[in-house]
């Protein structure tokens, strides 16, 4: 498991790891392959930066955020720090 879990590190080679640990690149691929098809470890991705673009909010402005199948409507005139914790939440969901 620790094989496979220093494959999951960013920037990691698995074929190097696999052969300081005397085994084939081939089996440390599909070893991790099937850890991860079967969710015993899961990959961490990494956090992508929120950017913003000034709006300037008209009387009952509604914006709509579509992150992955999931449409976030709020009003324009929302506070940036409380956006950010309502799409943070909605990517980990």
């Amino acid at each position: 498991m620790a094989l496979i879990e220093e494959t999951l590190k960013p920037g990691a080679n698995v074929s190097a790891i696999a052969r300081q640990a005397g085994i084939s690149p081939a089996q440390l691929f599909g070893w991790r392959r099937k850890a991860l098809d079967t969710g015993i470890v899961r990959r961490d991705e990494p956090e992508v930066p929120l950017g913003f673009v000034e709006v300037t909010p008209t009387s009952s402005s509604m914006i709509e955020i579509v992150v992955a199948d999931v449409v976030v409507c709020v009003g324009a005139d929302i506070d940036q720090i409380h956006l950010v914790r309502i799409l943070r939440a909605v990517r980990q969901a």
